[in-house]
């Protein structure tokens, strides 16, 4: 197994930063000044996740409400984007009524905020959202206040560009810190984090959003929350201590120990590359993480059904001539002739009619088939044939459960009668199995070829399924 950690040179000061966003989080009825100059009272608070303002006026669609800016710390900040804008009727005895127009403000910046520079973005979470990158990633060092921090840091790379993603923790808050190491676009940055927020989130069930803190070089300002909530996952594909889940059993994580993989930097770069410049990689992950945030039964097999669809169409290469699945003509013989001997075997349970028409059939068996003429389930596993990955007939059967998901069999009712519990042990089991040929595609196509947890293995016992397949397979 490779070195857990890269030792470098690294070291990063977030004491600033860190002093601001606690001042602005702490903002208390703050008046606008442009508000005030168009003989208006406009207040500016902090409350949870969000800035609120509150102008003494009702305005209609027609007011000419462009931008408000405010002061803090010495700084002018501009208010351009108008959000959840609300209208609502404030009594108190001091004032009596007074019509209050109340606006969410997605976004504001400093008036000197750079368009090209370097960035810092801070995104807060909370103290128990912030777990060592360790168990997952490869990771590098950095330095900070005198102190050596080994598994908190990760360096990524997208097109040249280099990226660090950093946990920090801050009294009682935690951060992702994203920071670039070389100039460019704030634009560009902003689409390189959300890459790489994708790619970790995809890896270690988190992918942080909501609310975001950027600096750049000169300690100027930008807000924002208006792309997506953190998203809370319910699958890890790699993970390095066997012993971190719970229902593996403990003679398999003592026979694991020091076999699982972490996923390397150059691996995590490849795939927030790949989720960078394909829409199709950046959707997958986003609805595999959107899906499994909510654990709904009902929706994650649908979900990932859609995804093996979208993975297949745009993995598979594309083949032409004849595909002969034996090639050696005795041992093309042998199968026929072992064949013929099952239907013989069982030859009590069935009609004439029938034993000839399997008959018939098993001597066509090794027809070559058309590589451009692939039936739908075929379709489905070719990626998984071109890269490499082994697929048991169980797999492939839960597989063709899409067909069952995309003609509405959303429960995966069969023939069999099914109670509830059954039902949704049967849901979750297929979700497992999906997302863990899901994570085979994505991380085989992306460099990887360590370990990925089976996670469906767990379910086994409790739905009475007896299989070959163990707790991790190598890709």
């Amino acid at each position: 197994m490779k070195s857990s950690t890269k030792r470098i040179e690294n070291n990063k000061s977030f004491n600033t930063e860190l002093n601001f966003i606690k001042k602005i989080n702490e903002i208390e009825n703050i008046e606008l000044k442009e508000a005030k100059s168009r003989d208006l009272f406009a207040l500016l608070n902090r409350e949870e996740l969000k800035f609120k303002l509150e102008i003494s006026n009702i305005f209609s669609e027609n007011d000419n409400l462009q931008e408000l800016s405010f002061s803090l710390e010495n700084k002018t900040f501009i208010v351009k984007e108008f959000n959840d804008v609300g209208k609502k009727t404030k009594i108190s005895s001091e004032s009596g009524v007074e019509l209050l127009t109340s606006i969410d403000l997605d976004t504001f910046h400093s008036t000197a905020f750079l368009k090209h520079g370097c960035y810092k973005a801070f995104y807060p979470l909370e103290l128990e959202d912030i777990k060592t990158f360790h168990n997952e990633f490869e990771t590098v060092t950095y330095q900070r206040n005198g102190i050596e921090h080994f598994y908190d840091c990760l360096r990524v790379t997208i097109e040249t560009r280099e990226y660090d993603v950093t946990q920090i923790k801050d009294e009682n808050r935690g951060y992702y810190v994203f920071d670039c190491l070389q100039d460019q676009t704030f634009e560009d940055f902003s689409d390189a984090c959300y890459s790489i927020q994708q790619a970790i989130g995809f890896i270690n069930k988190l992918m942080v959003g909501g609310e975001k803190f950027v600096f750049d070089d000169n300690g100027e300002f930008y807000y924002s929350n208006y792309i997506r909530p953190t998203l809370r996952g319910l699958y890890s594909p790699v993970f390095s201590n066997p012993f971190s889940k719970l229902d593996i059993e403990r003679s398999v994580a003592e026979e694991m120990v020091g076999k699982l993989s972490r996923i390397s930097l150059e691996d995590l770069s490849s795939l927030a590359t790949r989720i960078h410049q394909n829409p199709v990689f950046s959707v997958v992950i986003l609805i595999i993480l959107e899906s499994t945030s909510i654990a709904s039964l009902l929706l994650i097999p649908s979900s990932f059904a859609v995804i093996i669809e979208q993975l297949s169409k745009h993995l598979n290469v594309e083949e032409v001539g004849l595909d002969k699945p034996i090639d050696d003509p005795e041992l093309e013989s042998s199968v026929i002739e072992e064949l013929h001997q099952v239907i013989d075997k069982n030859k009590k349970d069935l009609t004439p009619e029938n034993i000839l028409k399997l008959k018939r059939r098993i001597n066509g068996i090794n027809r070559p088939t058309n590589k451009k003429a692939l039936t739908n389930n075929e379709k489905l596993t070719r990626p998984f044939e071109q890269l490499d990955i082994e697929l048991t007939l169980h797999d492939i059967s839960i597989i063709e459960h899409r067909n069952d998901l995309f003609h509405g069999n959303v429960l995966l009712n069969t023939n069999q009668s099914r109670d509830e519990e059954i039902t949704n042990l049967y849901m979750a089991y297929v979700s497992a199995k999906l997302f863990t040929l899901i994570s085979k595609l994505i991380l085989k196509s992306s460099g990887y070829g360590g370990y990925i947890y089976n996670q469906a293995k767990c379910l086994e016992s409790k739905l009475g399924l007896k299989t070959n397949e163990q707790y991790f397979d190598k890709i």
